[in-house]
């Protein structure tokens, strides 16, 4: 193993137990540890996202030993090889993914979940990237087999999922019909291209829907919020029409009426990154190949709500969590 830093500790966020974001600290804490197959990021950027929050709350199917660093999203440098790690240097700015530990000056990853990063795409744009961009591929071209022409009817779509899904769509030619609760929030869809939007407190979507695309329904709908809108969502759908599931941001876990799904041929859809990451990773390769060459394009582009030193780290999540910021915040190092 070739190593450069020699110090057991850190500067870090973490916490002691589950709970809200006020449970966060900045302090001293060990440094990641990398065994076989691991690399040891210098961080420089990471991600403030939904999925940390309900990871510190106790609420996500991730579960920590306490104490723990949050944050999965991570952009950096390579410090230190594993063994048994072969395609990667010491020094190569990367983009990384990792169940925890981003928050902290540094983070280990396993080699599969480590991807080089490109000299045009920086850190902060990599680290938004990351899981939101890739989410949002994964469901919108693997799962829902969005193509030219096809109508997109996208929830969240303020959201940082739901705004890069905006993006994507619109890179892949579609119609984009975003849904978003204020004309704030709509505001921001119609700047990454959405072609028509619905604000859900003031219009009804299955019918506002209707009257968009002449009757005929959306083809995909990309659907991270599910909760009180997902009647609505699915009765959106035409014939055929592929409900892509990326989460549960509106609390309630619906039950899906099969029979909603049959009359009309339509497929419900769950889609986690997790199963590209480590069932499919030379689709998710081509997912990070696929978004780096677009940013490169200018084609694609993540919009940061706000950066800030680790110290921010909390109210960067409090704000997450009680949907005030519009898309992704970055903690930068």
């Amino acid at each position: 193993m070739v190593k450069i830093d020699s110090s057991n500790f850190m500067r870090a966020v973490y916490t002691e137990g589950y709970g809200t974001p006020d449970k966060l600290v900045v302090g001293t804490f060990p440094k990641p540890v990398i065994g076989p197959g691991e690399i040891l990021i210098s961080v420089k950027a990471a991600g403030v996202a939904f999925h940390d929050g309900l990871q510190l709350a106790g609420k996500h199917q991730i579960k920590h030993e306490m104490p723990y660093v949050p944050g999965m999203e991570i952009a950096g440098e390579i410090l230190e090889l594993g063994d048994e790690v072969f395609d990667l240097k010491i020094g190569t700015r990367v983009m990384a993914l990792h169940q925890g530990n981003a928050w902290g000056e540094f983070a280990k990853a396993n080699k599969g979940q480590v991807w080089a990063l490109p000299n045009s795409v920086d850190f902060v744009s990599a680290a938004a990237i990351s899981m939101a961009y890739t989410t949002a591929y994964c469901g919108l071209y693997w799962e829902g087999k969005v193509k030219e022409g096809d109508t997109v009817l996208i929830t969240g779509a303020s959201g940082a999922v739901g705004l890069a899904a905006v993006d994507i769509a619109k890179t892949l030619g579609a119609k984009v019909i975003a849904v978003a609760s204020s004309q704030k929030r709509i505001a921001i869809a119609q700047e990454y291209g959405a072609d028509s939007c619905i604000n859900y407190s003031r219009v009804p979507i299955k019918e506002t829907v209707a009257e968009l695309t002449g009757g005929k329904g959306a083809d995909v709908a990309f659907d991270p919020v599910m909760g009180f809108l997902y009647p609505d969502i699915l009765s959106s759908l035409g014939w055929g029409g592929r409900h892509v599931i990326i989460g549960f941001a509106g609390g309630e876990i619906p039950q899906i009426p099969s029979n909603r799904l049959l009359i009309k041929n339509r497929s419900a859809l769950g889609v986690v990154l997790s199963y590209y990451r480590y069932k499919r990773p030379a689709l998710m390769r081509e997912t990070v190949g696929t978004l780096f060459k677009w940013y490169q394009e200018g084609r694609i582009r993540p919009h940061i709500a706000k950066t800030g030193p680790l110290e921010m780290a909390r109210d960067f999540l409090n704000g997450v969590m009680q949907r005030k910021l519009i898309g992704r915040a970055i903690l930068k190092l």
